[in-house]
């Protein structure tokens, strides 16, 4: 199922209109539209913003399936989400475990390109290692930022909006664990360490 698909089911089993997504998410009814009938493919920000209108990770908005099995995840069937912005991937790489509220991930960051992440909410935990290349995370539009190397690591809630940058000229590749199991309840954790 394309996302833009699973965008107008899921909001069609909540009783909304497309404007009251568009309210919710902050997204143009317009916008909204040619995202569902994939005219247009979001960038990576704006996908987290319908996921946030919605209730839900942008995980939940891919055809995942239900149960966890012992077995092979072929490349190709990879979900991967392409921001047309500025071409960073967002590659799901165990979509078994979205269900249990556990998002396994890798960004690929072309040299120069960031996003930006709305909070998932309290409770809600990260976990990014740095496998090649430098990257940046910083939280809530504060001085409060780390920046990983290779075999570098940082643990830090999610509840308020961060930003991840690699504003180096080579590209980087981060693994990110994404914890929401736990979503609704006071955060663990919040300031940030790297982990060499």
């Amino acid at each position: 199922m394309e996302f833009g698909e699973a965008v107008r089911l899921r909001r069609s089993r909540m009783g909304y209109s497309l404007g009251d997504l568009a309210e919710r998410a902050s997204v143009s009814k317009a916008m909204l539209s040619e995202i569902e009938t994939g005219k247009k493919n979001p960038t990576l920000r704006v996908a987290c913003s319908i996921a946030s209108g919605l209730d839900c990770q942008i995980s939940d908005l891919l055809d995942v399936p239900a149960d966890v099995q012992f077995e092979k995840l072929e490349g190709d069937r990879r979900k991967v989400l392409v921001d047309p912005s500025n071409g960073v991937e967002r590659h799901l790489l165990s979509p078994p475990m979205v269900q249990h509220g556990i998002q396994v991930l890798m960004f690929v960051f072309p040299p120069g390109s960031e996003i930006f992440w709305n909070a998932d909410g309290s409770g809600v935990i990260e976990h990014a290692t740095c496998i090649e290349g430098c990257i940046t995370i910083t939280v809530d539009d504060s001085d409060e930022a780390v920046e990983l190397s290779p075999n570098e690591s940082v643990n830090f809630s999610s509840d308020v909006d961060h930003r991840f940058a690699n504003t180096t000229g080579e590209p980087a590749r981060i693994f990110v664990v994404i914890d929401s199991s736990h979503r609704g309840r006071p955060a663990v954790m919040r300031t940030m360490h790297p982990v060499t």
